[in-house]
């Protein structure tokens, strides 16, 4: 016997998701500072979106100071005018990739100095300023494969490391884009992928690229992955359901029917244009903890409804165990596909997400309007 579970969820602003270890806090001015890759506004735009909406309450300011063209030197020359002015608490540094001069023959341990140097001065005008510094390295390069061109992440790599020897020295965070996006094309390569698939081009990633690098930013700064849960017990009877990040409203059981409303703290989020590599690496559900527990229910199939539309089926099992609605959920409503933003005590942001009722094949939907 087929069923189905009619979710519907809302994002209203409830209490704040415990943040003890992210590297962002309440009230931080954050500046972004890089080269071409950051001035594209695409991975800092992630970042921002990620932080705002999962911490809608912590009041977040970027800026981003990304020129084209620019390497580790250049951003310490112009610490004061770029940085300063927006009197930041934290800092991130994307340099590397034009201060390696795209050297495909031996490593260059004269450009190295050099960027290590402009690293260092960063550091320190950032340390005077007692801004916090995340350190970020310089992703790789994606030609199409067997191009003799990627032999510029040799280099890229080692400055990689480099990074990483001035975020210790300066007790700064260090965050490792290299890696976790080489890995990703390394294992689509492996797969039998034949050509690119960060987009853009082979040093300025599109969506897909700059997706990566952002999650692997956040992950970096301990951005925790639940946006909230809910667990209920379909046999329990009235009970109140348990909940994190989310509060529950108008909860019912009469006549065999579960329905109630749920308020979430924070919202899922994933850029809808970078979806095209999701088939390599669940990168949306490892940012995404969007969480729905339904124990007791009778054995069998169960469709999830958002917004009154069919996005998934579950069995009772897996109810039983949880399920992850953020890719569901991000189906239904643009709001959060493409980065509309989460502000607290915006009472219309029903728009973004719908509203949770849990019904049994054959109840009649209810859908009642926010005002």
């Amino acid at each position: 016997m087929n069923r189905f579970l009619a979710i519907v969820l809302i994002a209203i602003v409830a209490p704040a998701v415990t943040a003890q270890d992210f590297f962002l806090k309440k009230g931080d001015v954050v500046v972004m500072m890089g080269d071409s890759i950051t001035e594209q506004r695409l991975y800092s735009n992630y970042v921002e979106i990620w932080s705002q909406t999962r911490f809608p309450s912590h009041n977040l300011v970027f800026r981003n100071v990304g020129i084209g063209g620019d390497r580790s030197t250049g951003g310490n020359g112009r610490f004061k005018r770029d940085v300063l002015t927006h009197k930041p608490t934290v800092l991130t540094v994307d340099f590397g990739m034009n201060d390696g001069n795209y050297n495909l023959k031996a490593f260059d341990e004269k450009s190295f100095a050099t960027y290590i140097k402009g690293l260092q001065g960063i550091a320190d005008q950032a340390n005077a300023a007692k801004i916090r510094v995340a350190w970020i390295t310089p992703q790789p390069v994606e030609h199409n494969p067997g191009d003799a061109k990627e032999a510029y992440n040799i280099t890229l790599e080692k400055f990689s490391a480099g990074v990483g020897d001035i975020a210790k020295k300066n007790e700064g965070l260090f965050v490792d884009q290299f890696h976790p996006y080489w890995a990703v094309i390394d294992k689509a390569r492996k797969a039998g992928e034949k050509g690119r698939i960060t987009g853009g081009d082979a040093v300025h990633p599109g969506p897909a690229g700059q997706a990566m690098m952002a999650v692997a930013i956040m992950k970096g700064m301990n951005f925790p992955r639940t946006v909230s849960s809910v667990t209920v017990d379909a046999a329990g009877g009235s009970g109140k359901p348990d909940t994190k990040n989310c509060t529950i409203d108008s909860f019912n059981t009469e006549g065999g029917i579960i329905a109630f409303q749920r308020k979430d703290a924070a919202l899922p989020f994933f850029p809808d244009a970078a979806k095209s590599f999701l088939k390599h690496t669940p990168l949306l559900e490892e940012m995404n903890d969007y969480g729905l527990k339904v124990t007791g229910l009778k054995a069998g199939k169960y469709d999830v409804k958002l917004g009154g539309k069919t996005v998934a089926s579950y069995s009772d099992a897996e109810l039983a165990k949880g399920v992850n609605l953020a890719g569901p959920a991000l189906k239904v409503r643009p709001g959060c596909r493409s980065g509309q933003r989460h502000r607290q005590g915006d009472h219309r942001q029903d728009q973004l997400l719908p509203r949770p009722n849990l019904r049994p094949v054959g109840a009649a939907t209810q859908h009642r309007q926010e005002s």
